[in-house]
């Protein structure tokens, strides 16, 4: 290491670059590495003393990016936490000989034994991002779950800079996974005015999906946001900045989205869910245009993992509706893809 560069030892060439975490402006330091050298060498500061959080953020950003990651240890307790963070781990452990103790030598050394052994064992869905994670938008299935009660939620509906058209609207939805396009606010009624530049959303724990194919939470938006906003005739998309966002606490029901492998879909069964307010103006989009509003949905309820419609007992899988859906078989971490086991309910 040398003045924040790190040096190959045998042919003194740059390879990295050496980022202290005194706080978050070093991970900020270390995300805009990423992509630009072979490595990172993360050191932390001794008053902060923060390195799991960082260390997973930083795995999960630097996927297919080509950089490496190596981090400074001095205490035997954080080795297994980095070697198998995120399940990926950090690429290296740097252990400084002039303090390091034997106890933090045998656990650095069987680290490195243990992701030695399992390299060549690492399952399909938590190596590397490959054309299998990339998202695919299918039609699917959606129904409302009956459920006891009324869901009261803290609703957020997003204002956009630009107008958009009725045919338009944003991802959302409880899984990073699988989500539903919730459209504007376009279309003509006669009991509202229209609104072409919002989006009811739905309550604040919903993922939404960014123009930069990363995930916020509703409630983590501002406004200057880029949003990614999908056409449902034409499949293209923009990026449109969030000007205002609007929350309010407002009814929502439990919209269930599912999705099965066919010839337009190369992932196994998808299944998740979305709230959304209970409102005709809330309409989420179809095949070629269409759309069907969230209080037209039929409610079904679970028995026995079986759907029923809540009247008659009767099964009915014609209260399914046909639905478009965004698939991806990779989860997120602080809205960044990567490829470890992540499990959304």
């Amino acid at each position: 290491f040398e003045s924040g560069i790190v040096l190959d030892s045998k042919t003194g060439n740059t390879v990295g670059k050496l980022v202290d975490l005194e706080d978050a402006a070093g991970q900020d330091e270390a995300m805009a590495a990423l992509g630009s050298v072979e490595w990172i060498v993360v050191q932390t500061s001794v008053a902060t003393n923060w390195q799991m959080i960082p260390a997973e953020n930083l795995i999960a950003a630097a996927q297919a990016s080509g950089t490496k990651l190596a981090f400074c240890i001095d205490k035997v307790g954080n080795v297994g936490g980095l070697s198998r963070a995120l399940e990926l781990g950090v690429d290296a452990l740097c252990v400084n000989a002039a303090i390091a103790n034997d106890n933090l030598w045998r656990e650095a050394f069987e680290a490195r034994r243990e992701r030695n052994k399992n390299v060549d064992s690492v399952p399909d869905n938590i190596s590397t991002l490959s054309n299998a994670n990339l998202p695919v938008v299918v039609v699917g299935k959606c129904w409302r779950r009956e459920i006891q009660g009324t869901i009261l939620a803290d609703r957020i509906c997003v204002d956009f800079v630009q107008m958009l058209l009725p045919e338009e609207g944003i991802w959302v939805g409880s899984s990073a996974k699988i989500k539903v396009l919730v459209l504007s606010e376009a279309a003509s009624s006669l009991y509202v005015p229209t609104r072409p530049f919002r989006v009811n959303a739905g309550p604040v724990h919903s993922y939404v999906l960014m123009s930069d194919n990363t995930t916020k939470y509703l409630s983590e938006l501002q406004p200057g946001d880029q949003v990614e906003v999908y056409n449902a005739i034409n499949g293209n998309s923009r990026s449109v900045a969030v000007g205002r966002l609007k929350q309010e606490i407002r009814p929502c029901v439990l919209v269930e989205l599912e999705a099965v492998s066919g010839d337009d879909i190369k992932v196994k069964h998808h299944s998740g869910q979305v709230f959304l307010q209970q409102a005709e103006t809330v309409r989420l989009a179809q095949e070629k245009g269409s759309f069907i509003r969230v209080t037209d949905l039929e409610s079904i309820s679970i028995v026995g993992g079986t759907k029923f419609k809540n009247i008659g007992g009767k099964a009915l899988e014609e209260g399914r509706q046909s639905i478009l859906l965004r698939i991806t078989t990779a989860g997120t971490h602080v809205g960044k893809t990567y490829t470890g086991n992540v499990e959304e309910r």
